[in-house]
């Protein structure tokens, strides 16, 4: 089952889609990074923190922000507890002082404390941050239109009318925000590219051997595109056979 920081995620990235802009999910840092285009086309990286219930969950290292890896603008807090999801936004240098401020206070008490652990973040912390969509250059109502293209869980194109002054419609332009990871592979001296789908384990190969072709699981891709390069009947672990796209190379299994 997809866990409540999977599910925070894709609830934002549907959420920027349909305030107008794009976003792409970053597997460079376990910090659950998120790029976001604006509608004037401007981007910035946020960090993504979810909950179900209770409080969030930060580290009291956050208070510097030498410790975020992933040079993010803004934290985006994704309340999962009500009908529909809620939004936070607030940004880097506020949080660090934030956090560092509640870490003070907690060493004060007893100096023989570490700064290092778990740190909880109460809604009261970040409700100033509530749907602050133009923060990250969006449009600050949802387009009830875009609903039905945010609802995709592989992929979503967007329409847009492009305009011209003095000039009647002049094209449409279709942008592509896909949700799915990033995964490579090495095998037999070919590196292979895929996208994987966390909800429903498909993956689709995208750039070398088998490129285009479709799999309802990595096991399943593994063993055919392996087959495919040795001419031999391959069978493979795929969890093990596809890493994250990312500098550590994280086997998928990492991911279950």
């Amino acid at each position: 089952m997809e866990d409540v920081s999977e599910q925070g995620i894709r609830a934002f990235i549907k959420a920027v889609v349909m305030h107008g802009g794009r976003a792409e999910r970053l597997t460079t840092s376990r910090r659950n990074p998120v790029q976001v285009w604006g509608v004037d086309g401007s981007s910035c990286v946020v960090r993504v923190r979810s909950k179900a219930a209770g409080d969030w969950k930060a580290r009291r290292q956050d208070e510097s922000l030498a410790s975020d890896d992933t040079g993010s603008s803004y934290w985006v807090f994704v309340d999962l507890g009500k009908s529909e999801p809620d939004f936070f936004m607030v940004s880097s240098e506020e949080m660090a002082a934030d956090i560092k401020g509640e870490v003070d206070l907690w060493v004060q008490e007893s100096p023989l404390r570490t700064r290092t652990g778990h740190h909880a973040i109460a809604v009261g912390r970040v409700q100033h941050g509530h749907n602050k969509w133009a923060a990250l250059g969006l449009n600050a109502d949802a387009d009830p239109a875009l609903a039905e293209e945010a609802r995709s869980a592989s992929s979503h194109r967007i329409g847009k009318v492009v305009r011209r002054a003095g000039t009647k419609r002049v094209a449409a332009v279709e942008e592509v925000v896909d949700l799915r990871l990033r995964v490579v592979a090495d095998f037999d001296g070919y590196r292979l590219s895929a996208r994987f789908d966390p909800t429903s384990t498909r993956l689709e190969i995208v750039q070398g051997p088998m490129e285009g072709r479709r799999f309802e699981d990595p096991t399943e891709a593994a063993s055919a595109v392996a087959t495919h390069i040795s001419g031999d009947v391959e069978v493979l672990d795929g969890w093990d056979f596809w890493e994250l796209d990312t500098p550590e190379r994280q086997p998928l299994r990492s991911l279950r």
